[in-house]
């Protein structure tokens, strides 16, 4: 798979779209209006691209490597996907309007712990580019994903998250991997 494949599969596995399904669908009854999915896109989009280029910036205040960075979203990103997969979606209230678009529908769901390890540890490795360019397509589509499926029956939601819970426990090991035989 090539880089930017890899970049879109690593964040696609952070965010976890059908564990932000879930969590929002259980928050909210009615179908989300579509100004809180773009306000949630906006924002996510905005944090997750000013970690790709505070990148360097954040390695060098603490002091690290990229390749010991490696190791530790990988830690991150593989507690969040043992997280999902013993425990499921997590539960957020949802506060109506444009504040529950940024808490909890932005961050953490869309900008997650998990998506944030995996933008800096990409755009440390791989460079800008492909970091913003996978941000912004993976944030964009679980934005309309989420608001087109809001407010139905999604049973598939609980279950599906859990696999990509795995998934992204895989990726996480071999970026740790990759980091110890880096060091």
């Amino acid at each position: 798979m090539s880089g930017l494949g890899m970049t879109i599969l690593l964040i696609f596995a952070a965010v976890n779209p059908p564990a932000v399904l879930a969590t929002v669908n259980r928050a909210v009854e009615e179908r989300l209006h579509w100004k809180v999915a773009a306000i949630a896109f906006l924002a996510a989009a905005a944090l997750l691209l000013a970690a790709t280029f505070a990148a360097d910036a954040f390695l060098d205040a603490l002091q690290l490597e990229p390749e010991t960075f490696r190791i530790s979203a990988g830690i991150v990103m593989a507690v969040t996907g043992v997280a999902l997969l013993l425990f499921g979606p997590f539960s957020y209230p949802v506060e109506p309007g444009w504040k529950g678009a940024l808490l909890p529908f932005a961050f953490p769901l869309l900008a997650s712990p998990a998506a944030f390890a995996a933008v800096l540890t990409r755009s440390a490795d791989k460079g800008e580019p492909g970091a913003v360019l996978a941000s912004l397509i993976v944030v964009g589509a679980v934005a309309a994903g989420v608001f087109a499926l809001s407010g139905r029956s999604t049973p598939f939601a609980g279950p599906l998250s859990r696999l990509i819970g795995a998934v992204l426990i895989f990726r996480a090991v071999g970026l740790v991997i990759d980091g110890i035989r880096s060091v």
